[in-house]
C-alpha cells in the first residue's frame, strides 16, 4: 500500500463503465505481459450501479436498464470474455409492439404508412407535413443566419424536418422513454447524433433509411441477460487480476506532483467508509490510495466533485448537468386480468394525457423468464425532467399512481400479486442545447492531465451500451499509458 507501486490504476465507481475500464485495462496488460494493480473501489456493498437485477416471488426484476443496444462490439466482447455468450437474450418478437398513449387511447406505432395513417396518431395536415419531409432542405445545405452552427433542440430538429405534429406526438414521447427528459430542453446532436448524421449523410431521414434498407443493414437489436443485467458487472468483478473494495467511498481525488518519479502524474484517492478504516488500521491513520492512473466512472454529481480535485474548470461544466431523480415501479398481475392486452413491449404517455407515468413496459410480453407462467409483470416509469415531483411520493403513493393511470390507460384492473418501487435520485443525464461545447470544454480541461480519465454517461451516451464502450476506451487508455 506505499507510494512506491507505480502501476496502481484505480477505478472509481464498480457500475457497468467502471468494470468496462477495468476489464478492458486487464486486457491490455494481458497483451502486453505485464502486471497492473486494478482497484475498483464500490461505494455500496455490490456491484452494477443502476444495472440492478432483483429477485422476489419468482420474478426477475431490473431496477435500472434492462438491456442494452448491441451497438458495440465492445459489449459482446465484454460479454464473451465473462463467459456469458448464452446468457444473452433477444426480446419476444411481440416485442415489436409498441404504442403511444395519446387522445385517450392507446394507438400502435405501425410501420405500414397505411396502419400508421390509421392509428391517429397524427391528424390529416400532421400526416401531410410528415409525408413532405423528403422534400425540407437540409439545414446543413442552408444559408439561413445561425443555420450550421447552432445546436438545435429535440423538438426543434424533428419540427422542422416532420413538422410540429410529429415533433409533439411522436418523437416527444419518444424522447420520454430514453431520457425521461422534454425534447424542447435536449440537444439533437448529443441526444439523436444518428438522426443529425442520417440528415447529414442523406438530406432527409426517410431517404436515410430507404439507404439502409437497400443496404440491408439492419437497425441495432435489443438485448438483455437471462439472469439480469447485472450478471454482466457482477462477472467482471469476478475475472481475475480485478481487485474490487465494496464499502469504499472516495469524497476526493488529488493530483500530486512529484518530480523525483518517473511518473510524474500522481494522484492521491481520499475515502470514507469501512475501506477508509481499514487504510487506516494499515496505514498508520491515513485513509488514502495512491494511483499512477484513475477513472472515474461516479455518477453525476458524484463525478463532478471528484473531477473537482484535478480541473475546477471540467467541474463546473459538469454541474451544469441535469440528472433529475426517477422511480421505477413493478406491479405483477394475474394474467388472466391482462387478457385483452396484446403481447407488446409496453407504451409510452404524450404529454398533456393528465398521465403523470413517462411509460409502461410489459416485461413479461418482451422477453422470457421475467415471471412465471400466469403472471403479467410491468415496470412503470415516474419522474424525469418532465416531472420531478413524482419521483418525491412514497412508495404507497406511487404504487396507488401506477394501478390507477394502468386502469385508465392499459384497462389493467385488478390487485397486484407484488409490488416494488426502486429510486434513482440522480437518474439520467440531460443533454441540453449546447452539450457538444460543454463536451469539448470539459474534454479540453482534462485531456492534458495524464493518468485521469471520465468514464460514465456524463457525456457521451446514456445507454448502457454506450456507457460500457467509453468506460472501455478509457481504461485501454489508463493501460497503454502505465504500461507505455
Amino acid at each position: 500500500m506505499s507510494d512506491e507501486r507505480p502501476r496502481r490504476l484505480v477505478i472509481v465507481g464498480g457500475g457497468p463503465s467502471g468494470l468496462a475500464a477495468a476489464w478492458k485495462a486487464s486486457v491490455e496488460a494481458d497483451r502486453a505481459g505485464a502486471s497492473l494493480e486494478i482497484v475498483v473501489l464500490e461505494a455500496d456493498g455490490e456491484v452494477g450501479g443502476k444495472a440492478r437485477t432483483e429477485q422476489a416471488d419468482g420474478l426477475l426484476i431490473e431496477t435500472g436498464p434492462q438491456g442494452f443496444l448491441d451497438d458495440q462490439p465492445v459489449v459482446r466482447e465484454m460479454i464473451d470474455a465473462c463467459g456469458l455468450k448464452d446468457e444473452v437474450l433477444a426480446p419476444e418478437p411481440a416485442a415489436n409492439r409498441r404504442y403511444i398513449y395519446r387522445g385517450g387511447r392507446l394507438r400502435e406505432l405501425r410501420r405500414s404508412p397505411l396502419a400508421f395513417a390509421r392509428s391517429g396518431l397524427l391528424g390529416p395536415l400532421g400526416l401531410a407535413r410528415l409525408a413532405m419531409e423528403p422534400l425540407v432542405r437540409s439545414r446543413h445545405d442552408s444559408d439561413a443566419e445561425g443555420s450550421a452552427g447552432e445546436d438545435e433542440s429535440l423538438y426543434d430538429f424533428a419540427a422542422r424536418r416532420m413538422g410540429r405534429q410529429a415533433a409533439a406526438r411522436l418523437i416527444s414521447p419518444v424522447v420520454l422513454g430514453i431520457f425521461a427528459g422534454d425534447a424542447r430542453k435536449l440537444s439533437a446532436a448529443a441526444a439523436f447524433p444518428r438522426m443529425v448524421a442520417m440528415e447529414r449523410g442523406h438530406g432527409s431521414l426517410f431517404k436515410a433509411m430507404r439507404a439502409g434498407r437497400k443496404r440491408g443493414a439492419p437497425p441495432p437489436g435489443h438485448r438483455t441477460l437471462r439472469r439480469g443485467i447485472q450478471a454482466l458487472p457482477r462477472a467482471v468483478a469476478a475475472l481475475p487480476g480485478i481487485e474490487v473494495r465494496y464499502h469504499s467511498r472516495v469524497t476526493s481525488v488529488a493530483r500530486r506532483a512529484d518530480p523525483g518519479r518517473t511518473d510524474t502524474s500522481r494522484f492521491t484517492v481520499h475515502l470514507a467508509g469501512q475501506e477508509a478504516l481499514r487504510e487506516a488500521s494499515q496505514l498508520s491513520g491515513r485513509t488514502e490510495l495512491s494511483a499512477a492512473a484513475v477513472v472515474v466512472a461516479a455518477d453525476l454529481p458524484s463525478a463532478a466533485d471528484l473531477v473537482e480535485g484535478v480541473s475546477a474548470a471540467a467541474a463546473t461544466e459538469l454541474r451544469r448537468i441535469e440528472s433529475p431523480p426517477m422511480a421505477v415501479v413493478h406491479t405483477a398481475l394475474d394474467a388472466a386480468a391482462a387478457a385483452h392486452i396484446e403481447p407488446a413491449y409496453g407504451f409510452l404517455v404524450a404529454r398533456g394525457e393528465g398521465i403523470r407515468m413517462l411509460g409502461c413496459q410489459y416485461e413479461t410480453a418482451t422477453f422470457r423468464g421475467r415471471g412465471p407462467d400466469g403472471t403479467f409483470l410491468t415496470r412503470s416509469m415516474f419522474g424525469g425532467s418532465v416531472d420531478p415531483g413524482a419521483a418525491d411520493l412514497d412508495d404507497a403513493q406511487l404504487v396507488e399512481l401506477t394501478l390507477r393511470e394502468l386502469r385508465r390507460t392499459a384497462g389493467l384492473d385488478a390487485d397486484p400479486t407484488y409490488t416494488s418501487v426502486a429510486r434513482w435520485p440522480h437518474a439520467i443525464p440531460q443533454y441540453a442545447p449546447g452539450h457538444p461545447r460543454r463536451v469539448a470544454s470539459v474534454e479540453a480541461a482534462l485531456d492534458p492531465i495524464d493518468g485521469f480519465y471520465l468514464a460514465g454517461n456524463a457525456l457521451h451516451g446514456v445507454g448502457l451500451s454506450r456507457a460500457i464502450a467509453v468506460g472501455a476506451e478509457c481504461g485501454e487508455k489508463a493501460a497503454r499509458l502505465l504500461l507505455g
